[in-house]
């Protein structure tokens, strides 16, 4: 019997534009014909410097944002037919966000960061949701931690919280932005083997930007972003790059 786990697609770009207008009338065009396939289990990479359009391209993978241009299908549905609140439902009950800058709260524990997008679940979950924010404290190694505050973690702690957060309603697709920028080399390498530990435990799909070519290596896929057009690259080029 084949023990191989059928693959579904969570996201599909085909080409997809986006642009914005400048006070001065001129289009800025940011993102030029991107084609991306996500399937459910996969680890991609998109590197690319600043400025380049990772972060546009982010924000449409997180349904944030839809394109100038182009298809983009979220679980099958056409996200320029879906409304803002259609879209934000499906974004919190399906999406993970990591952040670079790990957007904590100040005034709240660990464990209260962790219990913060439960308040929008329903039904058991939402009871549930002391217990099931503590298991995934415990499984980012903190529940120990779970009543301190944020100023009193270190940087690897603070980001294990937040991907702690991201992970609490068991998201389809993770999207990692600069997760490790923040971060030393090994605590970045650590919190990489994390999240990805994570993903595969929960069939999700991680899609990691990066500019650091060291975390691209890590993935199973690879893409280079470069002035808004998206080409596959080779992992042996990232890791040679690393």
């Amino acid at each position: 019997m084949d023990a191989t786990i059928a693959k579904e697609t969570l996201v599909s770009l085909r080409e997809v534009t986006r642009s914005v207008t400048l006070p001065d009338d001129q289009q800025l065009h940011i993102l030029r014909g991107v084609d991306l396939e996500v399937l459910s289990g996969d680890h991609t990479a998109i590197v690319g410097r600043s400025g380049c359009g990772k972060s546009t391209l982010l924000n449409l993978l997180g349904l944030l944002d839809v394109p100038t241009s182009g298809e983009l299908e979220f679980m099958g549905q056409p996200a320029q037919r879906l409304s803002s609140n259609a879209r934000a439902r499906l974004r919190g009950s399906t999406v993970g966000f990591v952040f670079q800058q790990f957007n904590l709260l100040p005034g709240r524990s660990a464990l209260d960061n962790v219990i913060t997008p439960l308040f929008y679940a329903k039904g058991r979950e939402f009871w549930r949701r002391r217990e099931i924010a503590m298991d995934m404290l415990d499984r980012v190694g903190l529940s120990a931690r779970a009543n301190t505050m944020p100023n009193m973690l270190s940087g690897g702690e603070q980001q294990r919280v937040a991907i702690a957060r991201a992970l609490v309603r068991r998201p389809r697709l993770i999207l990692a932005d600069e997760p490790t920028g923040a971060l030393d080399v090994e605590t970045g390498q650590a919190v990489m083997a994390l999240l990805d530990t994570v993903a595969t435990e929960t069939a999700a799909a991680l899609v990691t930007i990066t500019h650091d070519t060291n975390v691209a290596a890590l993935a199973r896929a690879c893409y280079r972003l470069d002035s808004g057009v998206l080409s596959p690259m080779a992992l042996a080029e990232a890791g040679a790059h690393a």
